[in-house]
């Protein structure tokens, strides 16, 4: 629920400024609004250090148990992690630094510098190091004075022994200050230098709680600050002035804050140039909704609240897109897992697992009512298949057919002879086959009549769904009225033009030739009165109104991605089913298992991405302002 919020003006003695804020900082209803135009207070050294310890100790696992006994106050704690993170970090550059240059001079092998120095002195020569490309050391004549050393990677290596420095074409000096034997010492030293660190600041990232704890304590002494420092204090030292944003639930709860203090609350006018803050109350589903609500914008004040809604139609599409019981039993699985391992859960992460729990189960029944688990092919006469809603329309529809002797009829006898001898509509699906040569048999009315009721069933959800949005904001929109009549005649007349037989058909609810006659009408019915009603609310901009027809129709279509990315994710699980059967027990199981470890990866992904589109993109579209700003009342912030 979008709850009103009232302007207050804030006023009192400049003496019970610190209490009243406090109490305001416990209540955790008002959000102030800056008078003084101050510029903005900056985050403090001290919030500023917690925080990046706090960036640095997630990295590592933590076991609150094992934390450091010593610890003093967050800022000093915070300060040493940031200190040792930082020594890490140089020590990890040094350690790749010598890494790289042992790397460069391994090949020379171990010798001592100063046994070096001394063959120099003694023999009156210069020993030089050299490396050059291995195909161009193919092609070049060395002098006698150039030892070949070895060959790494694309580079032949060499010493040259010269009374005098000197130069080699196409050949690159190397320069060894220190030889690979030292190097390594130093490499070893510092990478036991560099464990005992990592030890260490293990032990200190596992007080990330008590770092937590202190950011909350420093972040709520700072916004309390924040607030103050944007007080107004127009004569003088003796009061304050500010103005606060406060929900019209709570206004009562204002005023019983102010009752034992010299402060005085009056109500004032909202400017025209004001943003007003908007303030969502939810519980419950609600609540869960207006999680997923913030993935995409916040509502604005003037809007009404989807949360429920979009709650609700998220977790049908995406039961309707993985359409799968056994991948709802698995979700189910995982999110019991999950409330059992973390018991403690509270806030959104709480709600996230509640969330999990209604999406699995709503996977389960569709997957139940639609007679999908986990692809596997159900005959038509198994008593599964029998207690899905899918197959009963199915059976409704051959028996319509049956009893219209229609074209669709004759063409399913032409093809299947045997249906012609059907004592029913279930009759007729199982004759309406064919057996291929692996002794396979294809339900092919079954499989057509199935898919048909289910792209069917998707676009009626479009319809059902934009309908709801532009009832929600008839008010706003009268032409919504006009788009709602359009679309219920485009679902009646468009069958007829493509030759189609639909639920509103074979259930007896409207026959084909009526169904045609009203159909087209409602379709320009609806185009002319959401024109008029459009002209009635906004003149002359009706005529913008008309090119509406392509992004309904269009909005309409769009909700066909629940049958087909339902389909897809049936297919795939099929088609695992069959490869594994067609293997060796072990290489079977492997199949099957990977298979549908990717196809529920997928089916996920599709499933979220797509059901959010839906209500973001094209319901959004017909009941949505959007671009509010998020009421952020003054509180106290607790760890998380």
């Amino acid at each position: 629920m979008i709850v009103d919020v009232h302007k207050y003006l804030i006023f009192g003695a400049k003496g019970e400024m610190d209490r009243f804020f406090a109490l305001a900082q416990r209540a955790g209803f008002l959000e102030f609004i800056g008078l003084s135009h101050k510029k903005s207070l900056e985050l403090t050294d001290e919030i500023k250090t917690i925080m990046a310890a706090i960036k640095i100790s997630k990295r590592y696992p933590t076991h609150p148990h094992e934390a450091p006994q010593d610890i003093q106050d967050p800022v000093s704690l915070a300060a040493k992690i940031v200190e040792l993170h930082s020594t890490i970090e140089q020590f990890r550059e040094e350690e790749r630094i010598l890494t790289a240059e042992i790397s460069r001079i391994a090949i020379f092998g171990d010798f001592s510098k100063k046994d070096l120095h001394e063959i120099e002195r003694d023999g009156k020569r210069v020993l030089q190091f050299f490396c050059m490309k291995s195909d161009l050391a193919r092609e070049t004549t060395l002098p006698p004075e150039v030892i070949f050393v070895g060959t790494e990677y694309d580079l032949d290596y060499f010493v040259a022994i010269n009374k005098e420095k000197t130069r080699y074409p196409k050949m690159i000096e190397i320069t060894i200050e220190e030889p690979v034997g030292v190097l390594r010492e130093k490499l070893f030293n510092l990478q036991e230098k560099l464990a005992h660190l990592e030890t260490t600041l293990r032990h200190y990232a596992n007080a990330l709680p008590a770092l937590q704890e202190g950011l909350a304590d420093y972040l709520n002494d700072y916004h309390l600050r924040l607030v103050k420092h944007d007080v107004s204090c127009p004569l003088g030292e003796s009061i304050f002035l500010i103005e606060a944003w406060v929900p019209a639930t709570r206004i009562k709860a204002l005023f019983g804050l102010l009752s034992g203090l010299d402060v005085v609350a009056e109500r004032i006018e909202i400017e025209p140039t004001d943003q007003i803050p908007t303030c969502m109350e939810n519980k419950g589903v609600g609540k869960m909704g207006e999680d997923l609500v913030h993935i995409y914008d916040t509502p604005a004040p003037t809007d009404k609240d989807p949360s429920s809604w979009v709650m609700v139609f998220f977790s049908v599409f995406f039961a309707m897109i993985v359409s799968d019981a056994g991948y709802g039993l698995i979700y189910l699985l995982i999110a019991l897992f999950l409330k059992f391992k973390f018991p403690k859960l509270a806030g959104s992460g709480k709600r996230f697992i509640k969330m999990f729990i209604i999406v699995s189960c709503c996977c389960i029944a569709w997957g139940i009512l639609t007679a999908s688990f986990f692809g596997i092919s159900i005959g038509p006469d198994n008593p599964f298949r029998k207690t899905s809603f899918i197959h009963a329309l199915a059976v409704n529809k051959a028996e319509y057919h049956m009893r219209e002797k229609d074209e669709a009829y004759h063409e399913w006898e032409q093809e299947f002879p045997a249906v012609a001898n059907a004592q029913d509509g279930h009759d007729f699906l199982v004759k309406a086959a064919k057996t291929n040569e692996k002794g396979e048999v294809k339900y092919q009315a079954l499989d057509e009549f199935y898919d048909n009721i289910l792209m069917e069933f998707s676009l009626l959800m479009g319809v059902f769904h934009l309908s709801l949005g532009m009832l929600r904001y008839v008010r706003r929109n009268w032409s919504g009225l006009g788009w709602i009549i359009f679309m219920a005649g485009g679902y009646l007349a468009f069958p007829f033009i493509i030759h189609a037989t639909t639920m509103a058909n074979f259930l007896g609810f409207i026959s084909k030739p009526v169904a045609e006659a009203w159909g087209m009408q409602l379709v320009y019915g609806g185009i002319g009165l959401a024109f008029v009603l459009a002209f009635f609310q906004k003149k002359w901009g009706a005529f913008h109104e008309i090119m509406n027809v392509i992004q309904v129709f269009s909005d309409v279509l769009s909700y066909l991605r629940l049958y087909a990315l339902a389909l897809a994710g049936m297919i795939m699980a099929n088609t695992f089913n069959e490869m594994g059967g067609n293997m060796g027990l072990f290489g079977g199981v492997l199949i099957i298992v990977s298979g549908h470890l990717t196809n529920i990866s997928l089916s996920t992904m599709g499933g979220v991405i797509h059901s959010l589109r839906l209500n973001f993109l094209e319901w959004y579209h017909y009941c949505w302002d959007g671009g509010g700003k998020l009421f952020n009342p003054l509180r106290l912030r607790r760890a998380k």
